[in-house]
């Protein structure tokens, strides 16, 4: 009988399409939710608790934190294309588009990196239909109205939108931004924040807290 890889306990809980493609199944930390249609490509990452919607493409080298909820049909890490070569088409860096051409596969090549490390901070939210540049990196709290185009960084706490995508303003202040940061609740027990009165975020920034205060006590203690 075939040795099959032994599931995860924490697998269990992740709800998978089976019409969803995962060339990156070791870049998963679950549980994740992953809908019909997904892809994700070779050398990605989707943090705990993150969702990816219908038909949302996540290219080579995207990662993605905890708690992110992405909408459908977005294509995240889209390859960049030189625009200073004599041509901006693929066949000067790689053969993949007509392997069988012998013309075409044997022809000295430059080197090109289509896709730079595209980072999506913790809980971020793409709305649906956004195109994001490979090399981009979204921070941590930020949002990215629908059809948005992004082509450069977005900051923690951002809301972004447009084409190409600007900023509209802060989803919160500067301080509780910088709280919230430093709180890094997406990296806590689920338990642990499982009873927070999650519509008041000052409300939440005090259990935070105490919280990593209790922790940094343990932390002493041992």
């Amino acid at each position: 009988m075939e040795n099959l890889k032994p599931m995860n306990p924490i697998e269990q809980f992740s709800e998978i399409a089976k019409s969803s493609f995962n060339r990156s199944p070791d870049g998963i930390e679950h549980p994740v939710h992953l809908s019909p249609r997904t892809e994700i490509h070779a050398s990605c990452s989707v943090g705990r608790f993150s969702f990816v919607n219908h038909a949302t493409v996540l290219y080579a080298n995207v990662h993605v934190g905890r708690f992110c909820s992405i909408a459908r049909n977005c294509e995240i890490g889209v390859a960049n294309h030189p625009v200073n070569y004599l041509s901006t088409h693929t066949f000067q860096y790689h053969e993949n588009c007509f392997p069988r051409l012998p013309e075409y596969k044997n022809i000295k090549r430059k080197k090109w990196l289509s896709h730079a490390r595209t980072q999506i901070g913790n809980d971020v939210w793409i709305g649906a239909k956004c195109v994001i540049r490979a090399g981009v990196t979204i921070g941590s709290g930020a949002i990215v109205a629908a059809g948005s185009v992004v082509s450069k960084d977005v900051a923690d706490y951002e809301i972004v939108g447009g084409v190409p995508a600007r900023k509209i303003r802060l989803r919160f202040s500067r301080e509780v931004i910088s709280q919230l940061m430093e709180m890094k609740w997406w990296d806590l027990p689920f338990s642990t924040i499982a009873d927070m009165e999650f519509d008041d975020v000052l409300s939440c920034l005090e259990k935070l807290k105490a919280l990593r205060s209790k922790e940094a006590g343990e932390s002493e203690v041992k």
